[in-house]
């Protein structure tokens, strides 16, 4: 059995839902296990391999209160940071934000201290809950091999452009949208556009799949199934962007990294793709041009080049282990026995 990071090698009352113990070739029938001895139904739905499915509705919005409350904090402190004073005014002031937000302060400001804020609940749950942490959050090694994991993160941004230009041909590019993009050009034309596309790449990469796939979908699919899990999920990670047209684009990317999150049987791989997805929008972003009639340097055409390559062998290879390797089975989830 391959043991979670950080677990002790041998527990016999805590299963490893993710094992390779625990996974069925595809085709094969997969029952649940049987009530133990003395339990009827009502009782079975009560124990911890059938979570219930309301703190999975009630931590996103938690998550999202504390993200909003944070991020009107910071607002306020950047503010002051950047400008050295502070208004109702400044807020609605599309010009003032832009100012602060082309500062490298105020971008960290208004971009990590929010994230955190974000995924704090989540910390907290999972650091109670009574199966532990890291199978909690699935934060354990999977049955995937490393090239999996690597082949299905080259593949993210493969799935994430092409969501973009669907919905881009459809719909007109938001006026929020247009505002980060000029932020994250100014950064990228100043120097900072590695230390930028890492901010933006491992700050959700980590708050909010910690969220989404490690919390709020580990407990859905086994409550409700991972099909419905993952939709539910990935319409919740949607959601949370707070922009229509971006809540269009990046349902598909959602859907994606809940498959493999599933599939995989672990959070890394989710963790490792919405990483280089955010990453290489960021260089995609600066190495643009900024109107669509104008044409892209030989520098960004190379840039795309290389990436849709990756992206077209990751998603070969991502084929290989889904069709090769063994889908999980849900199976018996014991709480920790106390110490």
């Amino acid at each position: 059995m391959q043991e979670p990071f950080g677990e002790p090698p041998h527990e016999p009352d805590a299963v490893n839902p993710f094992s390779v113990s625990s996974v069925t070739e595809p085709g094969t029938s997969v029952t649940s296990p049987p009530p133990e001895d003395g339990e009827d139904g009502p009782q079975r739905l009560m124990r911890p391999d059938r979570p219930r499915i309301w703190p999975s509705l009630v931590l996103p919005l938690i998550s999202l209160a504390t993200f909003l409350l944070s991020s009107l904090v910071m607002m306020v402190v950047a503010f002051f940071v950047v400008h050295g004073e502070f208004s109702p005014r400044m807020m609605v002031s599309a010009e003032a934000m832009k100012t602060v937000s082309s500062s490298r302060v105020g971008l960290l400001l208004l971009v990590v201290a929010p994230q955190v804020a974000l995924v704090m609940p989540t910390l907290i749950a999972a650091w109670l809950s009574p199966v532990g942490f890291s199978r909690r959050l699935s934060l354990i090694r999977g049955h995937w091999p490393y090239w999996a994991w690597v082949a299905a993160a080259l593949t993210t941004p493969l799935i994430g452009w092409i969501s973009s230009i669907a919905v881009g041909s459809l719909m007109e590019e938001s006026e929020s949208l247009k505002m980060m993009s000029d932020i994250f050009r100014g950064h990228g034309e100043s120097g900072f556009l590695i230390p930028l596309a890492l901010l933006i790449g491992a700050t959700p990469a980590f708050c909010e799949e910690f969220l989404f796939r490690g919390y709020v979908q580990t407990r859905l699919n086994r409550r409700i199934g991972p099909a419905l899990g993952i939709l539910l999920s990935s319409a919740l990670f949607a959601v949370f962007h707070m922009d229509l047209i971006h809540i269009i684009a990046v349902f598909p990317l959602g859907l994606y990294l809940g498959v493999i999150a599933w599939r995989s049987g672990s959070l890394f791989p989710a963790m490792l793709g919405h990483f280089v997805n955010n990453s290489i929008s960021v260089f995609a972003v600066v190495l643009g041009p900024e109107t669509q009639d104008q044409d892209p340097t030989p520098e960004m055409a190379l840039f795309l080049l290389v990436v849709i390559a990756l992206g077209l062998f990751g998603a070969m290879l991502t084929a290989v282990a889904m069709w090769r390797l063994p889908v999980p089975q849900a199976v018996t989830l014991r709480a920790k026995p106390a110490v």
